[in-house]
């Protein structure tokens, strides 16, 4: 009968400290050869594309780097743009704010765009927080710039995600630049 209690006893904990087993599991994690250290709260994917830039009625084209994954039903993304001669830094991070607003079907007058503080990012442009809710979505993203890249960082959830606030104040305070 003791054996019995044991087991039933030892079974009950590893269940309690199972569901105590934390959603998001913060880790380091860098851009490929970037100098900027976050922390993720998953294994992230990586990718990398060729995006279009506007800059006097012309398009230039730019790399964007980018890492992502999924926790706790929330997207996560990391991304680095190296912003090609012929266009300001305060334009590429403008149309990339826009283009990010786009994706989600939200006008620059939707969101909620404040200044934001990363020791050893470049003061002009000066860094960026917003955050924007539509019918569908949520997000909150942060850009900055450091020696001539632009990054930006963000976090998706659905229009009720509960956890989104919270989980971009540990995502965002994560950011490090050398």
């Amino acid at each position: 009968m003791n054996r019995i209690l044991r087991h039933v006893v030892l079974g009950l904990g590893i269940a309690v400290l199972m569901g105590c087993t934390p959603a998001l599991n913060w880790r380091d994690t860098r851009l490929a050869d970037s100098a900027l250290q976050a922390l993720m709260p998953c294994k992230p994917d990586s990718a990398t594309r060729t995006v279009q830039l506007p800059a006097d009625h012309r398009a230039i084209d730019a790399t964007l780097r980018m890492q992502g994954c999924e926790a706790s039903d929330l997207q996560f993304t990391l991304a680095e743009m190296s912003v090609p001669d012929g266009i300001a830094m305060a334009d590429a991070l403008s149309a990339w704010r826009a283009a990010s607003l786009a994706a989600l079907k939200a006008q620059p007058g939707d969101a909620t765009i404040q200044a934001w503080q990363l020791q050893g990012a470049d003061a002009v442009p000066p860094p960026q927080r917003a955050e924007v809710t539509t019918s569908t979505h949520r997000a909150q993203w942060v850009w900055f710039v450091h020696a001539r890249q632009i990054y930006q960082a963000a976090v998706y959830g659905d229009a009720k995600a509960s956890k989104l606030n919270e989980a971009a104040e540990v995502y965002f305070s994560g950011i490090k630049l050398p």
